[in-house]
């Protein structure tokens, strides 16, 4: 039986005190993730998917609702706990890699598990599994500023792959990516969820990336507007599809 490895329920999120002015990014979230899924999240600039993302990846708290991760409810822990689940459950795909310009690309993939003192034979084995899982191998030893950005954002992706999270969270991850180079992190991305069963979760603006998801949750307005399954249509249908339910926000560019 497949499990579901988010399970998010009537989330809100609400930025203010209650006798100040008040914001509302999230209204009532309810969705589920079951494991080794691909989902997007797709919105208009405001919509709330960003602090979606946040609450998701432990950086925010919601102000109602439940959000359990692999099984753990976030909602009931405390800071230094969310730190630990954090670093040890989840991975992230940054816009901007995110990574230290002093560390070669094999001590940034490598950081993850150095941080949770896993002993250093155990963390040669691991990076060496996700470089060559996404063809970086040959540059370990080289730093970022010596690699382009699609080497960057592979390293990146291998950073959040090292420590087997239950779920990989990628903001935007091709946003500073050239049209080849997203293309190439996208398959590969497609090839991981296919192939090593991983789980993603996926903001994103773009509906090309969006199209490699199974599926996208469309927020408007903190609220869940829609949902569209690829189901058994090609990547090129569903990328219309998704350009049609973009165009009801009144953009295509969320």
């Amino acid at each position: 039986m497949i499990k579901n490895v988010v399970e998010v329920e009537h989330v809100q999120k609400i930025y203010g005190k209650k006798n100040e002015s008040q914001s509302v990014a999230l209204k009532d979230i309810s969705f589920t993730m079951k494991e080794g899924e691909f989902i997007g999240i797709m919105g208009p600039s405001g919509s709330g998917k960003t602090t979606l993302l946040n609450v998701l990846s432990t950086l925010d708290r919601p102000t109602g609702g439940t959000v359990r991760i692999a099984g753990t409810d976030l909602t009931q822990m405390k800071n230094n706990e969310l730190a630990d689940f954090r670093a040890e459950t989840l991975g992230f795909i940054f816009q901007d890699f995110n990574l230290l310009e002093n560390l070669t690309l094999y001590e940034n993939i490598a950081l993850p598990l150095s941080l949770q003192n896993v002993k250093p034979v155990k963390i040669r084995e691991r990076v060496e599994v996700v470089s060559k899982q996404l063809g970086i191998h040959d540059i370990l030893t080289k730093y970022p500023a010596e690699v382009s950005g699609g080497q960057k954002q592979r390293t990146a992706a291998a950073r959040a792959l090292v420590h087997e999270p239950a779920i990989i969270l990628g903001d935007e991850p091709t946003g500073a990516l050239d049209s080849k180079n997203a293309t190439s992190l996208l398959e590969t991305m497609t090839e991981l969820n296919a192939k090593q069963n991983v789980s993603i979760l996926m903001v994103t603006h773009d509906p090309q990336s969006a199209s490699y998801c199974e599926r996208i949750l469309f927020i408007q307005d903190g609220e869940l507007y829609k949902e569209l399954k690829r189901d058994e249509a090609d990547r090129e249908h569903f990328y219309k599809q998704i350009l049609d339910v973009l165009a009801t926000f009144g953009t295509q560019k969320a």
